[in-house]
């Protein structure tokens, strides 16, 4: 399952100025085998990903950045959101970089 085209987690990664590469909308299950990403963000919410699912996709996805991210930013509006520029600010800066490496 990922985020969709159309989800909040959709609308903050274009607030970040990253594309979505799913066409699907919502939350939909997807055919690992039908897409190419260049960066996967795994989220800390609702699904509390780790260290060791990084080298279970980095496997599926040999050419991705693979980075875990604070899930409260991407999937809970309202009062968390007052942190989020900053974050973005700084993961966005952390991506450039080990794209960079």
């Amino acid at each position: 399952m990922a985020a969709g085209k159309g989800a909040f987690i959709d609308y903050c990664l274009q607030q970040c100025g990253l594309e979505n590469c799913l066409s699907e909308t919502r939350y939909p299950e997807i055919d690992v085998k039908t897409i190419d990403p260049e960066l996967i963000l795994l989220s800390s919410e609702p699904y509390p990903f780790k260290e060791k699912h990084i080298a279970e996709l980095q496997e599926l996805f040999p050419k991705a950045l693979i980075k875990l991210v604070d899930g409260e930013y991407f999937s809970w509006y309202g009062s968390r959101m007052l942190g989020a520029p900053a974050y973005f600010t700084e993961l966005l800066n952390d991506i450039q970089i080990d794209q960079q490496t």
